[in-house]
């Protein structure tokens, strides 16, 4: 047995079985420091550093104002905003067909020609010539007064973004013109025509000088299809601020403008930019808007059927916003515009966030014959009630003759126009009326609940 067992443990020996265990120890010893390659990454580091702070100054302050004027814009908002408020301008007086009856021979003083005989007056008339210089110089003064006023005009862009039937992504661009009519120390206003913008995906101003900034919808009359937009002036820079003028917004209101000579600019001709000039024919034409009444001003200048723009004078004020869709069919070339003066409130309300009501109507003033000849109210005659209006709803029939309003006397149709714009939607109003019968004018009183022009806000 012992040679049995020596023999397998020298065996197992000669296997290497009963080996030895033995632990080996390391020990780690520190790389040996590279100062050059130690001092090459610490210079890298720094340098990379100095160039992020730089770049980060540089972003801070390019982009610094624009977005302080937005928190300021958004404190700004939470006080109430500045109101832009329009001149008031004196309404002409309607001359009275019997007041046409009283004339009287224009008295001319001759004393200054009572001194000259036949032969020095005729010398002098015959001096008196025009040149083709003469008339250069008078277009290029024309010209100057156009570009002047020029600069109250910008281009209004509607863009649209759609997919074709391959699913395809393109924009729909359309163009018109602008009026940049105030601003109010936080936004510049600017009135424009509505057609195209209410489907729109971004609107864009472009000024004068080219430079082209997103605007926002301030407010829509969708009875003259006038759109009020607004553009931040944190966002307009100073080169741009020198570039252009808020518009001076003159007076249609007087029947002495034919016959005066008068500028189209903005787009009369069909095309962004151009300019043409001619005389007022006409300023008498009204335009019958519900709810409202303006005064269509025509003219004798040749343009398109779709011109854009604005009518100045001769010293450069806005005297009409061209508008032809009111147009005969026979002078549709024939620029034509809606009277400043009548519009001036309407835009006012639009800059001030003012709520436009419907009240519904459509009127005149009461013809002096039925008022001399039927015994017919002074007020204003409804000629026509619009269907679901709040006046139908209320009771109100064409023929009427509104005579009064919460208890304040209407004497006119130009009355109820004013009467109607300080109405409050949902507020019931009191009308009277009065309604032909057989036994002649009786008087009715109903209440009426103006509601919220849609579109309006």
């Amino acid at each position: 047995m012992d040679e049995e067992k020596k023999s397998t443990e020298e065996i197992r020996s000669e296997k290497g079985e009963n080996r030895d265990v033995r632990i080996i120890r390391e020990k780690i010893k520190s790389r040996p420091v590279n100062k050059g390659k130690l001092a090459k990454s610490t210079l890298i580091s720094a340098v990379s550093a100095l160039v992020f702070g730089l770049v980060a100054c540089i972003a801070f302050f390019s982009l610094a104002p624009v977005v302080s004027g937005y928190f300021e814009k958004d404190e700004e908002e939470e006080k109430p905003r500045p109101q832009v408020i329009f001149p008031n301008e004196p309404l002409e007086e309607e001359i009275n067909p019997e007041d046409m009856l009283i004339t009287s021979d224009p008295v001319i003083d001759m004393s200054e020609f009572a001194s000259l005989s036949e032969e020095e007056i005729e010398k002098a008339m015959s001096m008196v010539e025009f040149s083709v210089n003469d008339y250069q110089k008078l277009y290029q003064k024309l010209t100057e007064i156009a570009n002047t006023a020029k600069k109250s005009i910008v281009r209004v862009s509607a863009v649209k973004t759609d997919t074709d039937w391959f699913d395809n992504m393109f924009e729909e661009t359309s163009e018109k013109c602008g009026l940049i009519v105030a601003d109010n120390g936080i936004d510049l206003f600017i009135v424009t025509y509505l057609k195209d913008l209410s489907n729109a995906d971004e609107i864009y101003v472009t000024f004068s000088n080219e430079t082209s900034i997103r605007a926002e919808t301030v407010a829509v009359d969708t009875r003259t299809d006038l759109c009020v937009l607004s553009v931040s002036l944190y966002l307009i820079n100073e080169e741009t601020k020198t570039s252009y003028e808020i518009a001076t917004l003159g007076s249609s209101n007087s029947s002495r403008l034919a016959g005066s000579l008068v500028i189209a600019i903005g787009s009369p001709m069909g095309n962004y930019g151009s300019l043409n000039y001619g005389m007022i024919t006409s300023v008498n034409r009204e335009i019958n808007v519900t709810d409202h009444l303006y005064r269509q001003i025509t003219t004798d200048i040749y343009g398109s059927s779709a011109a854009t723009g604005v009518l100045i004078n001769l010293k450069g004020e806005i005297l009409g916003i061209i508008d032809t869709k009111y147009s005969d069919n026979d002078t549709k070339n024939l620029i034509s515009a809606i009277g400043m003066t009548e519009l001036k409130g309407t835009i006012e309300d639009m800059i001030n966030g003012k709520e436009l009501v419907r009240f519904g109507v459509i009127g005149a003033n009461v013809p002096n014959d039925a008022v001399l000849r039927y015994n017919a109210p002074r007020g204003a005659f409804i000629k026509t009630v619009e269907m679901d209006s709040p006046a139908m709803a209320g009771g109100i029939q064409a023929g009427d003759i509104i005579t009064a309003v919460n208890g304040r006397p209407i004497k006119s149709y130009i009355d109820l126009v004013g009467e109607i714009k300080e109405m409050i939607p949902d507020e019931e109003t009191e009308i009277t009326v009065s309604r032909q019968s057989v036994e002649g004018y009786k008087s009715m009183t109903f209440a009426i609940v103006p509601e919220l022009l849609g579109g309006t806000r």
